[in-house]
C-alpha cells in the first residue's frame, strides 16, 4: 500500500509499504478520510517529542471502516461499520491508566506521531480505541468525522476549564482549535466569550460564526477586558504572555497550544493575581461526546474546513502552512 511519509525533517514522500499486520485485540481499518493537524506541520519542520526520528507515517485524525476484527474481542463492532480512532495507544496498566488517566499513560503511544498513523490506506488500531459512527451518517460526508479527534481534544480542555455561565471566556488565537473552542464556551452556558487574534481574516470567520467577539491585541490594550477563563490556543511566543495579562484575578488559564521551544511567563503576576494554570494534553474520556456533537452538526465546521483528495496531500500541507485553509481533509480512498 502506500502511506505519506515523514523521513527525515522536512522531507515527506510516499512510499510503498506493507500492510499492516493486527495483533491481538487490534482491527484492521481502511482509511476513509484523515485530518491535517497543526502537530503535523510541527513534526514536520520541527519534530516532535513523541517522534523517534525513524520514518513515520503521519496523520492522526481518522475515520475509517472496519476491515478485520479479533476473533476474541470485537468490541461489538462487526466488518463494513465506520468508526472514528482514538489515536492514543495505552498501556492500559501504569498508575495513570489504572486510575483513568489514560492520555499520561507512562508508556504512551500515539497514531501519526510515534507509530503509523492514517495518512496511508489501512492502519491497525486496538478495538478499544475505536468508536462507532452512527448508522446515520450519510456516506458522501463521512469524511468530516475526521473532526472528532480535534474536538475531542477541545472537549477535555473545557472540562478541565468547567466555565460556569456568570465566567467570562477568552481564547488566545483563533486557528481552527481557537474557532472550535469558543463554540464550546457557549455550549457550555458562558455568555461573554471573546477572541484575542492578531490576523484580520481570522477575526471575520469567527464573526461569521458568531461565537465569539473577535479583538485585535491592540483593541485589547486600548480597552482591557478580562477573563475568569482563559485558553491558550495558539501555542505562539507570546500566547502565555497574553493568558496571564488577560486573566482576571482568582482566574483559571488552560495551556492547550503546542509550542516545542520554551516559553517565558512573568511568574510573579500569576501569584499576584493567584491564578491557575491547567495543561491539557491530547483527549481524555471525551470522544462520545465529540463524536456527539460531530453527527449533531452542534459545531460550525464550513468556514473551517477544507476537503482534499488523498492524492492532493502535498497541496494540502503547502495550503496548511501558508494558513489559506484553518484544517484540510485528505478525503477518499489511497491508491
Amino acid at each position: 500500500m502506500r502511506a505519506y511519509r515523514l523521513v527525515a525533517p522536512n522531507q515527506l514522500r510516499w512510499e510503498q509499504v506493507a500492510v499492516p499486520e493486527p495483533q491481538a485485540h487490534e482491527a484492521l481499518l481502511r482509511v476513509v478520510a484523515c485530518g491535517l493537524c497543526g502537530t503535523d506541520l510541527h513534526l514536520k519542520t520541527r519534530g516532535h517529542y513523541y517522534w523517534k526520528d525513524q520514518p513515520l507515517t503521519l496523520g492522526h485524525e481518522i475515520v475509517a471502516e472496519v476491515v478485520r476484527l479479533p476473533l476474541s474481542d470485537a468490541g461489538g463492532l462487526q466488518v463494513g461499520d465506520y468508526v472514528v480512532v482514538d489515536p492514543q495507544r495505552v498501556c492500559g496498566e501504569c498508575f495513570y491508566c489504572r486510575r483513568g488517566r489514560l492520555n499520561l499513560c507512562d508508556r504512551l503511544e500515539h497514531l501519526g506521531l510515534s507509530v503509523d498513523g492514517g495518512f496511508a490506506e489501512y492502519l491497525v488500531a486496538p478495538v478499544r480505541n475505536l468508536y462507532k459512527v452512527p448508522d446515520a451518517a450519510p456516506r458522501e460526508t463521512l469524511w468530516r468525522y475526521a473532526l472528532v479527534e480535534p474536538v475531542a481534544t477541545c472537549v477535555a480542555g473545557m472540562r478541565l476549564a468547567n466555565p460556569q455561565p456568570h465566567e467570562t471566556l477568552a481564547v488566545i488565537g483563533l486557528g481552527f482549535f481557537g474557532q472550535v473552542y469558543a463554540q464550546l464556551a457557549r455550549l457550555w452556558g458562558a455568555q461573554q466569550v471573546f477572541a484575542l487574534e492578531p490576523r484580520p481574516a481570522r477575526r471575520e470567520v469567527a464573526r461569521q460564526i458568531g461565537a465569539a467577539t473577535p479583538l485585535s491585541p491592540h483593541e485589547w490594550q486600548a480597552e482591557p477586558v478580562y477573563a475568569e477563563v482563559v485558553i491558550d490556543a495558539a501555542g505562539s511566543p507570546d500566547a502565555a504572555d497574553w493568558c496571564v495579562r488577560v486573566a482576571r484575578k482568582a482566574g483559571r488559564i488552560i495551556v492547550f497550544g503546542y509550542r516545542p521551544e520554551p516559553v517565558q511567563v512573568d511568574w510573579y503576576q500569576i501569584l499576584i493575581k493567584e491564578l491557575t494554570v491547567i495543561g491539557s494534553r491530547s483527549s481524555n474520556h471525551a470522544w462520545e461526546h465529540a463524536l456527539q456533537l460531530v453527527h449533531e452538526n452542534r459545531l460550525i465546521f464550513d468556514p473551517l474546513i477544507a476537503p482534499y483528495e488523498f492524492d492532493a496531500i502535498e497541496q494540502a500541507f503547502a495550503d496548511a502552512e501558508a494558513q489559506r485553509v484553518f484544517k484540510p481533509i485528505l478525503c477518499g480512498r489511497v491508491g
